[in-house]
C-alpha cells in the first residue's frame, strides 16, 4: 500500500507530522477523523528546505480565487453536482488559470477524489483554512453553505486589502519622490560643491563637513549600501521564518504606539471572523479553534488562540476564557459572552468582526491622512537643511553677511 505523509492536530491539540500506509487518501482521512484528529494538510510533495527561502507560486490571484469561490458557491447552492458546477465554471470563465483549476478539480473528482482532497493537490492556491472548511462542509452535508461563507470571508478580506492599497498609493509616491530627490541632491549636486570647497582650500563648518562626508559615501559607495541593504533584508526574512525571531518581531510590533494597536486589531478581526464563520458553518467550536490557529499571523495571538483551545478542551466556557485575554478588545469579549448566552456565538463573532473592521478602516484612513503632511514636512526639512547648509558655507567663504 502507498505511504502518505500528513500533518494533523491530535486530541491533545498537539501538531503531528507523520507517515502512514493506507489504500487511499480517503481511507486514511477516515482513520484520522475516527481518532478525533483534525487533518491540516497532506505533506506528500513537501521537500526539505535549504538555506535559501522557498517561494510558492500561485496560479490563482486572490481576486480570481474569490470569483471562482463565489461562482462555485452559487452553482452548488442551486443543487448542481460539484463536477457539473466545476464544468460550468470552466466553460464560463475567460481566465486561463481559472479554467485550468476547474478542469483539474473536475478530473480528480471524476476519478473518485473528494473536492477537498482535490484541492489538497493544489495547496499553493487553496489555503489550509479553505481546504478544511470545504472538508467539513462535505462531511456535514453543508457544502453549499460553507462555500457561500468562504466567499463572504474572502470578499471582506479582499475589500480591506484593496482599501489599504488604494489609500497608500499617494503617500507611497510622495515618500519615494522625496527620497529620490534627497539621493539626487546628495549624490550629484552636493559633490559639485565639494569640488568648489576643495579648490578654495578654506576651512568649512562641521555641519558642512558631515554633509560632504555623507554625500561622498552615497556617490562613491552606493553599491556597498545596496549590498548591505540586501543582506539586511535577507537576514530579516530569515529571522521572520524562525519561531524565535517571528515571536520577537511580533511581540515588539504590537508594542509600537498607535501602529501596534492597529496591527493587533487587524489580527483579532481575522481571528474573530474566521472563527465565527466556522461555527456558523456547523463546525464544532473545538475543531474551529484548532483550524483558526493557522489563520492568525501574529505569533502572540496564535499562542492566545492555542490557550483558548486547550481551556475549551478542558471544559471551560469560551465566555469565561475570553474575559482573561488581554489582547482582545472589549467589544469582542462582550459579543462572545452574549453569543455564549444566546447560543449564537458564530453570528456574534462575525458581527463583532464587522464592527472592528469598520474601526480599522477609519484608523487606517486617519493614519494615512496624517502621513501625507508629515512626509512633506520631513522631506522639506531635510532638503531645506541641505540647501541652507551649503548656501551658508558659500556665503561664509565669500564673507557675505545675511
Amino acid at each position: 500500500m502507498p505511504v502518505y505523509r500528513y500533518e494533523a492536530i491530535d486530541n491533545n491539540g498537539k501538531r503531528i507530522s507523520e507517515s502512514r500506509e493506507a489504500a487511499s487518501r480517503e481511507d486514511l482521512l477516515l482513520q484520522i477523523t475516527s481518532m478525533g484528529w483534525v487533518l491540516l494538510r497532506w505533506r506528500d510533495k513537501d521537500k526539505r528546505g535549504g538555506f535559501l527561502l522557498k517561494f510558492s507560486r500561485k496560479s490563482l490571484k486572490p481576486s480570481l480565487l474569490l470569483r471562482f469561490t463565489s461562482d462555485l458557491a452559487h452553482l452548488i447552492k442551486s443543487d448542481l453536482p460539484v463536477d457539473r458546477a466545476l464544468h460550468i465554471v470552466e466553460e464560463s470563465s475567460d481566465q486561463k488559470s481559472v479554467k485550468e483549476i476547474a478542469a483539474f478539480l473536475r478530473k480528480e473528482i471524476k476519478q473518485g477524489q473528494s473536492l477537498s482532497g482535490a484541492m489538497e493537490l493544489k495547496s499553493n492556491d487553496f489555503s489550509n483554512l479553505y481546504i478544511n472548511m470545504v472538508r467539513v462542509g462535505e462531511m456535514a452535508g453543508l457544502l453549499p453553505s460553507v462555500m457561500e461563507k468562504l466567499a463572504l470571508l474572502m470578499e471582506r478580506t479582499e475589500k480591506t486589502k484593496k482599501f489599504i492599497i488604494s489609500s497608500s498609493i499617494y503617500p507611497a509616491i510622495l515618500l519615494l519622490t522625496g527620497f529620490a530627490s534627497i539621493l539626487v541632491i546628495m549624490g550629484f549636486v552636493v559633490p559639485r560643491f565639494a569640488a568648489i570647497f576643495a579648490d578654495l582650500g578654506q576651512k568649512i563648518p562641521a555641519s558642512t563637513a558631515v554633509l560632504l562626508f555623507a554625500s561622498k559615501i552615497i556617490s562613491h559607495w552606493w553599491w556597498a549600501l545596496l549590498l548591505c541593504s540586501a543582506v539586511i533584508f535577507f537576514l530579516v526574512l530569515r529571522l521572520i521564518h524562525t519561531d524565535r525571531g517571528k515571536k520577537w518581531i511580533d511581540t515588539n510590533l504590537i508594542k509600537i504606539p498607535g501602529i501596534g494597536d492597529l496591527l493587533l486589531e487587524i489580527q483579532v478581526s481575522r481571528f474573530a471572523r474566521t472563527l465565527g464563520i466556522l461555527v456558523q458553518s456547523g463546525v464544532p467550536l473545538l475543531k474551529s479553534l484548532s483550524i483558526v490557529r493557522d489563520v492568525v499571523g501574529n505569533s502572540v495571538l496564535r499562542q492566545m488562540s492555542e490557550d483558548i483551545y486547550y481551556q475549551v478542551k478542558e471544559g471551560r466556557s469560551i465566555a469565561a476564557i475570553v474575559k482573561e485575554q488581554k489582547f482582545l478588545p472589549p467589544m469582542i469579549v462582550q459579543m462572545v459572552i452574549l453569543g455564549d448566552e444566546t447560543g449564537k456565538t458564530g453570528e456574534m463573532l462575525v458581527t463583532a468582526a464587522d464592527d472592528l473592521d469598520n474601526k480599522i478602516e477609519a484608523k487606517i484612513g486617519l493614519f494615512l491622512s496624517l502621513v501625507e503632511p508629515a512626509a512633506i514636512l520631513v522631506m522639506g526639512l531635510i532638503i531645506g537643511g541641505i540647501v541652507i547648509t551649503m548656501l551658508s558655507t558659500i556665503f561664509g567663504i565669500n564673507e557675505i553677511s545675511f
